[in-house]
């Protein structure tokens, strides 16, 4: 049999072989663990070698191969059962016989127990054969089968290598000379040298905690050497008893200076934090960062890391290059001329944030708060460019300090290497050519936008507005749609820049106050370069006050109180994501403030399951609940990842009743700056693509990594360099992995078993769908791009008469490594008065089989009952 490397073009013959390639040649870091299983039909990663040959059981006749017992199926007394599979599958058949009350017979040897329990027989199995396995069967159960022969030989292959005698003994080679030793020693010392940088960068592990593990590994490997003399000594002499003391001295030194722990000794490459540092500059490829001084009597200083160079050693591993893509949606794209043209070319994304390296609420509150600018590459899909991994720091700087200095000064080195992208490009060793391209767009919240871009950073001024020349007082009473404000373009943007040059007494002019300093770029403008953030405008700005606004309303007409509702809150029975970001108790404090607080996940969690905690306490057609569905339809729609004519249409439509309903409800109450940044929602959809492509989400999940070095290192000395130097070495580790990416497919749980052991309704849509497969990967968890899909979730899948359907998981399959759900349908009706869907259980189960790339959206849901009702709330619109 050959088995071929899934993660290179390695193949051979022999099973040991295959899994020892795995161990030796490929790394994998993520969630999941380095080993694939070696059957191409299973997608399960294992975090060491042992893991992997106990799961090889489960794949059928793996598990003889692994006992040396190839070359036969068993067979079941009670019925016609007669396969090639493994011990775990043979007991679940027997478990069958076992539930219809049959009489089943232990299947060991020497053991006459008999049982109809199905408990009482896997007790037994637990109790008295917990290590047999196929080879400790009867003979009666065992079936020699020829056609099996092949893993017979694959047996003997992996007992009996080429290069080992009959007696099991391995000769020794005249040829393995010291070069190939110090091949060996060399190979090893960097496996350590990958651990090390792992507990550092990815594990963060301090410098202390990591040197003292150090020492004591090499005292244990001096106790080692000791051992190693002494074994060395005793067996020479048993075979020779002329072995003087010298001789052992020169074997025993020879062998300990082969050991790998010699490199973390004091002299050794690895003994020490500096040692170790330059080791990883050596070996993995560390790019520094470049630390740039602002004012030297101050020592005021900022750290840029060099992108050009970084961007090239991420192009040159190619798994950048193969998942690339060219085009994007929204017009803005469309409408540059280096990136839309027919020639390759990079774009690149940047985002600016302050954030707190240490408690916001202590007493180092501002003291260490830190700007920072991140970039991704856009031309990953999203999938790839979301995980953390993916996000790299260009350049970080005391926030103090950007006041001061102003951004000219700070962002010139960035600025430096963008220009040099959009006029020479980077040479891709992999492509032969050099790539030129620019930045897409730069994401930030409002105050970062506005501050970056050269806009008055007061949302209280009369020309708020980043996206037209609306005033404050206009926007109270002319909604967006309307068409009565100018939308600023880039020669109005350019003009009011002219004027603050001619007059310098001018501190702003139409909101401008200075130029944003990418306008330098050739191929990129301020106005068509900062999309809006609906994370901070949505979810954490109109979600908490427009909700604090109706539920005040809804408690002072005794609908509820808000012990109810906080009652309601802590005892829904949340599940899968939910759970994680289920919604806190709202505090009193809401009766005087005009906000509930809380972050965009917290926010998004209440407003989708409000209806489902209080819906049935409030009347129907109530004007402040229906203030609340309407803004859930707005969220909803924002959420999407896809868009159409129709749906921006209808999102404008959602928007301007959503207003209407506000204004006329709570006419006491005056737009937020940021209800009027909604209104321009669909314009910029169109002009940049999908929100949720851009939003500051994923960006602001990057500072975790910092605040983990912060309370690592516990030292605040020079902290820009420490922090960025840290980052740097967590990228040279991906860099050094065999890819920068998890796998598609990460599953948990899963089991190979025959399609005939499955349920009957299971195996007739599975032959129906797959009509030769005989065995199938069946698992409860899997994650598809980091999404996780687990049994009893629901999906949308399908419409009936223009609503969208939903069906549970009733199984996750894995054929041939490629994801498939098992669903069972439900009828779906549409409740207009908690904007949910009730589901029900058809009269007759249909099953189905569906690919991830079939749903109407790639978000699993949760359903729950309430009230008797089975219900479901969606987290995006459902295209239908």
């Amino acid at each position: 049999m050959r088995w071929t490397c899934k993660l290179c073009t390695f193949f051979c013959g022999n099973r040991k072989r295959i899994i020892e390639h795995y161990s030796n040649s490929h790394r994998h870091y993520g969630r999941s663990c380095p080993l694939p299983c070696i059957y191409t039909d299973c997608a399960q990663y294992f975090r060491c070698k042992k893991a992997l040959r106990v799961h090889l059981t489960d794949h059928g006749v793996t598990e003889g191969v692994c006992n040396g017992l190839a070359g036969f199926k068993v067979k079941c007394l009670l019925c016609n059962f007669n396969q090639a599979v493994g011990l775990k599958q043979y007991i679940a058949h027997q478990g069958k016989h076992l539930r219809n009350r049959e009489i089943v017979t232990c299947p060991f040897n020497q053991c006459s127990f008999k049982s109809h329990l199905y408990s009482s027989f896997t007790s037994h199995k637990s109790r008295f054969h917990p290590h047999s396995t196929l080879k400790d069967f009867k003979t009666e159960l065992i079936v020699q089968e020829n056609e099996f022969a092949e893993f017979g030989s694959e047996v003997n292959v992996d007992l009996q290598s080429e290069d080992t005698h009959s007696d099991g003994h391995v000769p020794l080679q005249d040829n393995c000379g010291s070069e190939v030793e110090h091949h060996d020693t060399d190979k090893i010392q960097e496996k350590l040298a990958s651990l090390l940088l792992r507990m550092q960068a990815i594990l963060h592990v301090s410098k202390l905690a990591t040197q003292e593990i150090i020492n004591e590994f090499y005292e244990i490997g001096i106790l080692i050497g000791d051992l190693n003399r002494n074994t060395v000594k005793r067996v020479l002499r048993q075979h020779n008893g002329n072995i003087d003391d010298d001789t052992i001295t020169l074997v025993t030194d020879s062998l300990n200076s082969l050991s790998p722990l010699c490199s973390i000794s004091e002299s050794g490459c690895l003994g020490s934090e500096q040692k170790r540092l330059s080791y990883f500059r050596e070996k993995f490829g560390v790019i520094d960062p470049i630390e740039y001084i602002l004012d030297l009597a101050s020592k005021k200083t900022f750290v840029y890391v060099p992108v050009l160079k970084t961007l090239q050693e991420l192009l040159n591993k190619g798994d950048i290059i193969d998942k690339y893509n060219s085009s994007f949606d929204g017009s803005y794209f469309k409408e540059n001329p280096l990136l839309s043209g027919e020639e390759q070319s990079i774009s690149l994304a940047l985002y600016i944030d302050d954030f707190e390296v240490c408690n916001p609420l202590g007493t180092s509150r501002k003291k260490h708060k830190l700007c920072a600018i991140y970039w991704v590459i856009v031309n990953l899909p999203v999938k790839y460019r979301s995980s953390l991994s993916s996000i790299y720091l260009a350049l970080l700087c005391k926030s103090v300090d950007v006041k001061t200095f102003g951004y000219k000064r700070i962002v010139e080195p960035l600025l430096r290497d963008l220009q040099l992208l959009e006029n020479q490009g980077v040479y891709i060793s992999r492509l032969g050519t050099s790539v030129r391209g620019t930045v897409l767009y730069v994401s930030s919240d409002n105050l970062g936008a506005h501050s970056f871009a050269g806009f008055q950073e007061s949302f209280n001024v009369d020309t708020f507005c980043w996206f037209c020349l609306a005033s404050r007082s206009d926007i109270q009473r002319v909604p967006v749609r309307s068409g009565s404000f100018s939308l600023r373009t880039k020669e109005s943007y350019n003009a009011n820049v002219s004027k603050l040059k001619e007059n310098v007494k001018l501190k702003s002019a139409d909101g401008v106050k200075n130029e944003c300093v990418l306008n330098k770029l050739s191929y990129f403008h301020c106005i068509t370069g900062f999309p809006p953030d609906f994370l901070h405008d949505v979810l954490e700005g109109i979600v908490p006050w427009e909700l604090c606004l109706c539920l005040k309303t809804l408690i002072g007409k005794k609908y509820f109180t808000l012990d109810y509702l906080n009652t309601a809150i802590q005892r829904f029975p949340y599940k899968f994501s939910d759970k994680t970001n289920c919604p806190q108790k709202i505090t009193e404090k809401i009766l005087v403030c005009e906000t509930i607080g809380g972050n965009g996940h917290e926010n998004w969690t209440l407003l989708r399951l409000l209806p489902l905690l209080i819906g049935d306490v409030v009347p129907e057609n109530n004007d402040a609940w229906c203030v609340i569905l309407e803004l859930k339809d707005i969220v909803e729609l924002l959420a999407s990842s896809t868009f159409t004519e129709e749906s921006l249409c209808y999102l404008d439509a959602k928007i301007s009743e959503h207003r209407r309903l506000l204004q006329s409800v709570f006419p006491g109450q005056k737009l937020k700056p940021k209800h009027h940044f909604l209104e321009h929602y669909p314009h910029l959809i169109r002009c940049f693509g999908p929100l949720v492509d851009f939003w500051t989400i994923r960006f602001e999940a990057k500072h975790s990594f910092f605040k983990k070095v912060v309370r690592d290192v516990n030292n605040f000395k020079n902290i820009l360099l420490t922090l960025s130097l840290r980052h740097q070495l967590m990228l040279a580790y991906h860099l050094d992995m065999t890819t920068l990416f998890k796998p598609r497919v990460e599953v948990k749980g899963a089991s190979n078993v025959s399609v005939d052991m499955l349920a009957s309704s299971v195996k007739q849509v599975m032959k129906k769908k797959f009509t030769t497969l005989r065995s199938v990967s069946l698992a409860t968890t899997a994650y598809i791009h980091g999404t996780q899909y687990t049994t009893g979730m629901f999906v949308s899948f399908g419409s009936t008469s223009g609503l969208p359907d939903f069906c549970k998981i009733v199984h996750v399959l894995l054929v041939c490594n490629k994801p498939f759900f098992v669903l069972e349908s439900f009828s779906a009706w549409y409740v207009e008065h908690l904007r949910c869907y009730e589901l029900c259980k058809r009269n007759t189960a249909q099953l189905m089989v569906a690919e991830p790339e079939e749903l109407n959206h790639y978000i699993p849901l949760s359903a729950y009952t309430v009230r008797g009702r089975l219900l479901v709330s969606p987290k995006a619109f459902l295209v239908h």
